[in-house]
C-alpha cells in the first residue's frame, strides 16, 4: 500500500513471538507495539480478574509475559518493567501493579532457567533486581563466575547469617538508622569495616561500569575479616549503641555485597 516500510514490518511482527522458539519483532517501531499489545493486554485482564487458573489460559496471558520478557532481554532494551507495567495500567482503574510484575518475573525465571542458570542463581539475582530485565543475564552470568570462588560459599553463608540476624533484630524493633562508627572499638569489627569501606569504593567503580562479575569478586578479600568478625565480636551486645554500631556494620555488609544478587540465596 506505500506505506513506510517500519509500519509495515510492526505490523507483520507486533504478535511476536507467537510460540515457543518464534523470532521476536525487529526494529524500534515493531518492538514498541508487541510490548505495547502485550502490556496492554495483561493489564487489561488482570484488571477485571481474569487471571490464569491452572493449566487453563485462555486469553495467552503467560505467553503475552514470556513475550515481553523475550523482547526486552533478546533485543537488549534498556527498560525498566515497573515503569513499563505502571504505564500500561493508566487507561485502567485497577491496583494490579505489583501482581503483573509478579506474573512477568515467574515467566521470566522459567525462562532463565531454560537457558541453563540454576533455580538459587535466578531467585539470587531477581530478588534484588527488577528494574531492568536487560541486565539480569549478564548479572547471572557474574553470579556464575562468583560461585566458582574459593571464598563463595563461605561468604554465601556468611550474608544468610547477616540477613537472618538484621530481619530478627528488626523484628525485636531494634533501629541502627543513627549508629556511630566511633562506638566500633574491636579490632576485628574496626578491620571489618575498613575492609567494607575500602572494597566497596572499588567495587562500585566496577558496577557503575557494567562490569558486575569484577563487582561480585572484589568482595572475595571480606572473607577473612568477616569471618574475624564473627569469631570475635558479639552482634547482640548488651551496650545499645553498640548494638546498633554492630547492626549497622552489618547492614553496610549486606548493602555493598548485595547490589548485583542477593548472596545470601546462594548458601546452601
Amino acid at each position: 500500500d506505500g506505506g513506510p516500510q517500519a509500519v509495515a514490518d510492526a505490523i507483520g511482527g507486533h504478535y511476536r513471538p507467537r510460540f515457543a522458539g518464534d523470532e521476536v519483532p525487529q526494529g524500534p517501531v515493531a518492538c514498541a507495539v508487541a510490548l505495547a499489545d502485550k502490556l496492554d493486554t495483561l493489564a487489561g485482564l488482570l484488571s477485571i480478574g481474569q487471571q490464569p487458573t491452572g493449566d487453563k489460559d485462555p486469553f495467552g496471558l503467560r505467553r503475552a509475559a514470556l513475550g515481553i520478557v523475550r523482547i526486552i532481554v533478546e533485543r537488549k532494551l534498556p527498560l525498566s518493567l515497573n515503569d513499563l507495567v505502571d504505564a500500561a495500567f493508566e487507561p485502567f482503574k485497577s491496583n494490579a501493579q505489583v501482581e503483573l510484575v509478579e506474573f512477568i518475573n515467574e515467566r521470566f525465571a522459567g525462562y532463565l532457567k531454560d537457558l541453563g542458570f540454576s533455580t538459587l542463581q535466578v531467585d539470587a539475582v531477581l530478588s534484588r533486581n527488577r528494574l531492568q530485565p536487560s541486565l539480569v543475564p549478564l548479572q547471572l552470568e557474574a553470579v556464575k563466575a562468583f560461585q566458582a570462588l574459593p571464598e563463595a560459599e563461605s561468604l554465601a553463608s556468611a550474608n544468610k547469617r547477616v540477613a537472618n540476624i538484621l530481619k530478627q533484630a528488626e523484628a525485636k524493633g531494634e533501629s541502627y538508622a543513627n549508629a556511630e562508627p566511633g562506638e566500633l572499638t574491636e579490632p576485628a569489627e574496626r578491620a571489618l569495616s575498613e575492609a567494607i569501606r575500602s572494597t566497596s569504593e572499588k567495587a562500585a567503580a566496577l558496577y557503575d561500569k557494567g562490569d558486575y562479575a569484577g563487582y561480585l569478586t572484589s568482595f572475595s578479600v571480606l572473607k577473612a575479616p568477616v569471618d574475624a568478625f564473627f569469631e570475635k565480636v558479639m552482634v547482640m551486645a548488651d551496650d545499645p549503641k553498640v548494638r546498633r554500631s554492630r547492626l549497622a556494620l552489618l547492614h553496610d555488609l549486606r548493602e555493598a555485597m548485595n547490589r548485583v544478587a542477593d548472596i545470601s540465596k546462594l548458601a546452601a
